[in-house]
Parts: C-alpha cells; sequence; structure tokens
C-alpha cells in the first residue's frame, strides 16, 4: 500500500468529503487590460491571461490587484479550463478566473492541493459547443471536488511536485540531447 493510501485509510476511513469550489472558495474574475494598458504602466508585477506559454505572463505592471495564494484558471478561448497556481502579488485579465479559499477553510485546504485537482478535472467542464470555448465562473464554482485531510492533501502535492520537477529534468535532458544529434548529424 502506498503511503497517500495508508494515510486515506487512517484518516478518512468512512471515505474522503466533496465539496463545491463555491462553498469553499471566493469566486472573481480578472480586469480588462490591453497591451497599450500594460506599455503605460510598466512595472514588476506580472499580469497573468488567457495564454499559457510562459506560465501565461501576459506583461507586468506598475501595480497588482491581488495577493496571496490562488488558484488562475482561463474562462475564455481555446485554452480554456486550463489551471494555474498564483502565489504573490499580480493581476489578471478578463478572461481569467481567480479562486481564493475561504478564510474558514484555510487550515483544512491546499490551495497547491486545490490547484492539482482543478487541473485534472476541469477540463470536462469547458462548454465547447460555441465557437469561443468557456468555462465561466458559475460552472466553475459548482465543479465538485474531493477534500482528503490536510495531511493527505500536502502529500499530494510533495508527490506531484517532483513528478513535475523530474519531468522538467526529463524535458531539459532530451532537448539537450536532441540538440546534440542535430550537431553531430550534420
Amino acid at each position: 500500500m502506498s503511503r497517500i493510501e495508508n494515510l486515506i485509510k487512517e484518516k478518512c476511513p468512512n471515505g474522503v468529503e466533496y465539496k463545491k469550489i463555491g462553498d469553499i472558495c471566493k469566486v472573481a474574475r480578472g480586469r480588462v487590460m490591453s497591451k497599450q494598458y500594460l506599455a503605460e504602466h510598466s512595472g514588476k508585477y506580472p499580469v497573468y491571461s488567457s495564454q499559457t506559454e510562459n506560465n501565461g505572463l501576459f506583461g507586468k505592471i506598475d501595480s497588482y490587484d491581488f495577493d496571496g495564494e490562488y488558484v488562475q484558471w482561463t474562462t475564455d478561448g481555446a485554452k480554456a479550463g486550463s489551471i494555474f497556481y498564483r502565489n504573490g502579488k499580480f493581476s489578471v485579465t478578463n478572461v481569467c478566473g481567480l479562486l481564493m479559499i475561504l478564510d474558514e477553510f484555510k487550515n483544512s485546504i491546499s490551495t497547491s492541493y486545490l490547484a492539482y485537482i482543478l487541473g485534472n478535472v476541469s477540463k470536462q467542464y469547458v462548454n465547447y459547443a460555441t465557437s469561443n470555448p468557456k468555462l465561466m465562473s458559475n460552472v466553475m464554482a459548482n465543479i465538485m471536488v474531493q477534500i482528503p485531510p490536510l495531511e493527505v492533501q500536502e502529500e499530494i502535492v510533495r508527490i506531484l511536485d517532483k513528478f513535475g520537477e523530474l519531468e522538467a529534468e526529463l524535458e531539459a535532458e532530451l532537448e539537450a540531447r536532441k540538440r546534440q544529434y542535430e550537431f553531430w548529424r550534420y
């Protein structure tokens, strides 16, 4: 049995509880910001948008709208339903939604865990019936997620973070091997 299986067996013998996102999080949206606005207000605080390249970074401005731990998702477009963990001072554009864990759940729900869980399920809630796919706030608020005890969440995050690190190392190694192959090929 794995460490997670043992923890779940020990900490929740009657099963894992499910909760609606809207019951455990404040659901918010970003604001309209054009490239011109970013140029006129250039600064050090990141602005994230609906793109997924470069971790969703759209630009940087001289102020911020949010400060703390959040889960951000893309609400519109080809990348609708993409999930990001954010921590620090930042802003998001109007094609992004934000989740902030409510104060009464801060000691029992990990924001990182929530980001991982939503990263696995959010795409199934995207409405692809229109030419512009969407995952709107009201839909996000009604998604049900498993909320195991915090110790289990932290172990899941630790394992998934480690996999992410290993994946990054493997991608870097593959890229280096590809460059080496191309060099010696010609």
